[in-house]
């Protein structure tokens, strides 16, 4: 069977009749996670960059995919508003559940390329990591003294958002001070890329609210970073930097379920 063929049948088995209620040829397994809606997201939104569905075309009813996924039609309604709020589907009033036909932008493209599971979230810090210590370590040559003052004034309203426990009011003036470093970076691609990054957390991560413990460390990293941002020092901001999005990442990633390794396998790796 050659790929056309295959890229046929897995479109066929995905706007099957809405009538028949049989499964087998669909193209999604039963989930099995305990986070159930991140793994549907997973699933077709790999269908969608594979294009095995394309644009325009209607994914199966509520119901089939529900029985195709092995869970509760909540859940499938929790993952299609996720794939909406990503740009991915579309869901019309009386018609179906459908793929949007449109050109992804730079910032869509990203986005389309995290999913909500544990191994994505990852890469996402990674790739967040090597732009923000770079775009730090520019900061603390280039910066000039307004734009210290900006990061300066970001990094203490983050501090006394914290102190308040005002979670909501950290977030932005987290955003602000982030945004703030890449500016001063001297370089539009950086404020660009790192508002995207950290725009693809926040829609696609909705777990980042829950990391409550780790708000105080994030604003004694924040003045560490002011501080030698301030002191034109650009190997301290960086090492800052990387201490800070580590520590955010740690804090985030353990949310996710620790996979289940088989035993024989640990007894292997020990060896």
């Amino acid at each position: 069977m050659n790929a056309t063929t295959t890229g046929n049948a897995s479109r066929a088995a995905m706007t099957q009749n809405p009538a028949d209620d049989s499964v087998s040829s669909s193209p999604y397994h039963a989930i099995t996670v305990t986070r159930s809606y991140e793994g549907v997201v997973r699933q077709i939104a790999a269908s969608i960059r594979n294009g095995e569905i394309g644009g325009g075309e209607r994914l199966p009813t509520e119901r089939e995919l529900s029985a195709a996924f092995g869970v509760s039609r909540g859940v499938v309604r929790e993952a299609i508003k996720v794939l909406g709020a990503l740009g991915m589907v579309e869901a019309r009033q009386g018609s179906g559940i459908f793929v949007l036909n449109t050109v992804p932008t730079i910032t869509r493209a990203f986005t389309l390329s995290v999913s909500p599971d544990r191994e994505s979230v990852e890469r996402l810090f990674e790739f967040r990591r090597t732009l923000e210590v770079e775009s730090a370590a520019l900061a603390a040559l280039r910066r000039t003294d307004a734009e210290l003052a900006a990061i300066v004034a970001a990094s203490e309203a983050s501090a006394r958002a914290v102190e308040s426990d005002d979670l909501e009011t950290f977030g932005v003036h987290d955003n602000a001070f982030h945004a703030a470093i890449a500016r001063a970076s001297g370089n539009s691609y950086f404020e660009v890329a790192v508002a995207t990054a950290r725009q693809m957390q926040v829609e696609v991560v909705p777990l980042i609210s829950d990391w409550a413990g780790s708000f105080p460390a994030a604003t004694v990293h924040h003045r560490a970073i002011a501080e030698a941002i301030g002191a034109r020092d650009p190997d301290a901001a960086a090492h800052a930097m990387a201490d800070h999005i580590l520590g955010t990442a740690q804090a985030v990633t353990q949310r996710f379920p620790v996979p289940q390794v088989n035993d024989a396998v640990m007894g292997a790796a020990t060896v």
